[in-house]
């Protein structure tokens, strides 16, 4: 029974030895992906006019959205993506000219379909956030979401245009949501001022055409 009991540890300490092995295999490359995803952020020497190479901590959002829809799309763009299939992700973004102008960008990259089917759940998200209000009443926190026509990028964009008040403050911001395989790009080009669509696509677009050369 002794040489039975043994065995039987012996099996099950491989098997958990295998395991913690297995784990730290994937998160050994879950790391590496995004010390790759954040050395692209830091490496856009392609950067459209007007904006500064210097990267910076992610897009701050000027208020928490009440609405679920217009909420989970803050977080994308604030940096955080949904989890479910997410392999490694990454955020940063860029001062601008004008006075708050700022352009955020996070990379996720997911497993599988994960990234063509996120972008499908973040059209439904953007085509549900028809308004985004804050949280706390008379704050004068309300944008108004319209359309941000932008020309193809990579397997697959969304877009749209939310402008109103935030803290009561005039404010616009342009999200772009694209796919690159399975990375998902997602940009939020903000401001007091309207900031300049041509500029928010020319980003989308050279990001997600860097995001193109990373290996498998």
């Amino acid at each position: 029974m002794r040489g039975i009991g043994a065995a039987v540890w012996c099996v099950l300490a491989a098997a958990a030895l295998t395991a913690c092995d297995a784990d730290s295999a994937r998160y050994a490359q879950t790391g590496a992906q995004a010390v790759r995803l954040k050395a692209i952020l830091a490496d856009m020497a392609g950067l459209p006019a007007g904006f500064s190479g210097r990267l910076r901590d992610g897009w701050r959002a000027p208020f928490k959205p009440k609405a679920g829809a217009c909420a989970r799309v803050f977080d994308l763009i604030s940096g955080r993506p949904p989890r479910k299939g997410l392999d490694a992700a990454a955020a940063g973004a860029y001062q601008g000219a004008q006075v708050g102008e700022t352009a955020g960008v996070t990379l996720s990259v997911y497993a599988g379909d994960g990234a063509a089917e996120q972008l499908e759940r973040t059209r439904d998200e953007l085509d549900a956030c028809v308004a985004a209000d804050g949280r706390a009443p008379g704050a004068g926190n309300h944008l108004t979401s319209g359309p941000l026509p932008v020309h193809p990028i990579g397997d697959g964009v969304e877009s749209r245009r939310l402008r109103g008040r935030a803290g009561g403050y005039p404010y616009e911001m342009q999200v772009v949501v694209a796919r690159a395989d399975q990375t998902l790009v997602a940009i939020v080009h903000a401001g007091m001022r309207p900031p300049d669509a041509r500029r928010t696509e020319e980003l989308a677009r050279a990001v997600a055409a860097k995001v193109g050369t990373l290996d498998p």
